[in-house]
């Protein structure tokens, strides 16, 4: 199961807890700061690109990339 809550620390009360606990038992939780999570998100997000990035590189050496001369993308463009 995967969540994510989104609150601010005064909102941490002793239901939440309670929730988390009947919901999670024995898993482990990890709390972030908003900070963090927004820079571990941003670097997911990074690596996703990146790899997206290298996996195009390697399709064009690999000759599976689609070559268009600008005459013909400038007409296709005014299609």
């Amino acid at each position: 199961m995967y969540a994510t809550y989104h609150l601010r620390a005064d909102e941490i009360n002793d239901d939440f807890i309670k929730t988390l606990k009947s919901t999670y038992r024995h898993d482990e939780i990890v709390i972030l700061p908003k900070k963090a999570y927004t820079e571990i998100e941003k670097a997911r997000h990074n690596l996703a690109l990146t790899e997206k990035l290298q996996q195009g590189i390697q399709d064009i050496e690999e000759g599976r990339g689609i070559v268009k001369t600008i005459v013909e993308l400038e007409a296709m463009e005014n299609e």
